[in-house]
């Protein structure tokens, strides 16, 4: 029997996916262009920082193995995740300005403008010092992302669109959140921190949120001085 030659029935390799393509033409840019790859370097140095920059307010109430700017970051960034679109917000955008939101206090540290332990310097000095230093980190990286991370942070900044009034009840209530887990524990009280975000939140969520983890404070508070009567009453 005679068999023609058909070309349909040679193998090929399966072609790469647009995504394969894109990360190769990016590697192979990247590996042309050392001056890029100085600036991505640096600029993840930089961002690294975050993971040593303990949050100034819990070491300064004594809490043990207080978290970082990053670790507080990470779970602002979940919750706009979470929570971004069913509020009619955008999430992709939450997520990015909650990523970018405390990238100056890789420079200037975690300053503290508001409760009983403030640094030595006003609210608009520790504003003018975070906003050179993310300018100064965007032009390190430039092209748009430089762009798009200081435009994120000027939003958020500004708090006039619903993505930044979204964050920055966000932003109070993932310390209101630390605060309780803090509490609760490392059996302590964190007083100053509800104090300071009392009747601060503008969103309805936010409100609701806040509203029911003082609820759940209260009841452990309640709890706690109810324990020592029970065990009296039970001849402890």
């Amino acid at each position: 029997q005679v068999f023609s030659f058909r070309p349909s029935l040679i193998l090929h390799p399966p072609s790469s996916s647009p995504c394969t393509r894109h990360r190769a033409a990016m590697a192979a840019a990247a590996a042309g262009d050392p001056a890029r790859v100085a600036r991505i370097l640096e600029f993840m140095r930089i961002v690294g920082k975050l993971k040593e920059v303990k949050r100034t307010g819990w070491v300064r109430s004594g809490v043990k193995d207080a978290e970082s700017v990053s670790d507080h970051m990470y779970r602002m960034a979940m919750m706009g995740f979470a929570m971004g679109s069913p509020d009619g917000v955008d999430s992709g955008k939450c997520i990015k300005m909650a990523l970018v939101h405390d990238l100056g206090e890789s420079i200037i540290g975690d300053l503290v403008v508001e409760g009983n332990q403030q640094d030595k310097i006003t609210r608009e000095e520790k504003q003018r010092e975070e906003r050179q230093a993310v300018h100064d980190i965007c032009a390190g990286i430039g092209g748009p992302t430089g762009e798009e991370i200081r435009d994120l942070w000027e939003e958020f900044e500004a708090g006039e669109t619903a993505e930044a009034r979204h964050l920055k009840d966000l932003d109070k209530f993932e310390m209101v959140l630390q605060a309780s887990e803090y509490e609760e524990s490392q059996s302590m009280e964190l007083s100053d921190f509800y104090r300071t975000t009392e009747g601060k939140f503008a969103t309805p969520l936010f409100q609701q949120l806040d509203a029911e983890v003082r609820l759940r404070r209260t009841r452990r508070q309640e709890e706690a001085a109810a324990a020592p009567a029970a065990k009296r009453a039970k001849g402890e």
